[in-house]
């Protein structure tokens, strides 16, 4: 990824969530080459949005990073994103599903819970900015 495309995403998580992340956080994060992460693109190839995840060892898909645009959410885009990524992971044996959240992020949380995710554990200084929780859930495709 170019120098441009890590600010973009910095820029990206800093107007969404408030975390602000440099450019060797962002190319440390573990994510492998797989159809397990996408990012969305406009007509531009701009960088709207990212769903990266990995594989635990446990047969588990960790999302490492998912954001969208403002502009851009409620409008299927995030759901859509999650279906891809639940029937890659699916494909791939993998059969739970485990993020991070920050704890004021109550749509975001409330997009998990529909997805069948529960708060297992309460992370505190996780995030820069405030609480975090851990979630987890059964994969469904």
């Amino acid at each position: 990824m170019s120098a441009e495309d890590i600010e973009t995403i910095s820029d990206l998580f800093y107007a969404e969530t408030g975390e602000k992340y440099s450019e060797s956080s962002i190319r440390s994060l573990p994510v492998p080459e797989w159809e397990g992460s996408i990012l969305l693109v406009d007509e531009q190839q701009s960088i709207r949005g990212v769903l990266w995840t990995t594989i635990l060892a446990n047969f588990t898909c960790r999302v490492v990073a998912f954001v969208i645009s403002k502009e851009l959410q409620n409008m299927g885009f995030g759901s859509c994103g999650w279906k891809l990524i639940v029937e890659n992971a699916s494909r791939h044996g993998l059969n739970l599903i485990q993020l991070e959240v920050k704890a004021d992020n109550h749509r975001a949380i409330e997009f998990y819970k529909t997805r069948g995710l529960e708060i297992i554990q309460t992370l505190e200084g996780y995030y820069s900015t405030g609480l975090g929780y851990m979630m987890r859930g059964a994969l469904n495709p």
